[in-house]
């Protein structure tokens, strides 16, 4: 395997993070372009991970937080374009509420080892997905964007029920008391 492979999801997690950075700042003829470079680049860093058998923990959570902060920015950045209000925000990002709080819960209760056994889902794959979906279809097609929103919504409210019963089971559950 040439050494490279072994840091390139990594290096297109640090990608998506920096196109986050990138968006609010482009014009708006640009963001299309730049949601489908961050959703290609989710795609290939996992794919390229398994095929090649480079992964880790580490690399996991850079993947999951480079998901989260360029959804979150590229959210707030259509929505303050005046495309879809910003209240909407807390409902399509319920699964990524869910699991921020429970990042901060396992940290304050030193609680890693049981979180760090909880494994991606599909229903958070298909969330993921459906805000992708939003973020194109409001560039795209705009009148069509209360469907996709009530579809994400859901999906992403079933995908926080999901993550949150297995939260409940892998981190609160079995937790171990401190000594």
């Amino acid at each position: 395997m040439p050494p490279l492979i072994s840091y390139l999801p990594n290096i297109l997690s640090c990608l998506r993070i920096m196109l986050a950075l990138l968006l609010p700042f482009s014009p708006q003829d640009y963001w299309l372009m730049l949601i489908i470079g961050a959703a290609f680049s989710d795609f290939l860093d996992g794919w390229i991970a398994r095929k090649w058998q480079v992964m880790s923990w580490q690399g996991a959570v850079l993947d999951a937080f480079a998901d989260k902060f360029f959804m979150l920015i590229a959210l707030i950045t259509v929505a303050t374009s005046g495309i879809f209000a910003l209240a909407w925000l807390p409902a399509i990002l319920a699964r990524d509420l869910l699991v921020l709080l429970t990042v901060i819960y396992t940290a304050l209760h030193a609680a890693w080892e049981s979180f760090r056994q909880v494994k991606p889902r599909l229903s958070g794959k298909l969330t993921t997905a459906c805000q992708f979906l939003l973020l194109a279809t409001a560039l795209l097609l705009p009148h069509f964007i209360y469907w996709i929103l009530t579809l994400t919504i859901l999906v992403s409210t079933f995908s926080a029920l999901d993550y949150g019963s297995l939260f409940y089971q892998q981190v609160l559950h079995n937790k171990q008391p401190n000594h």
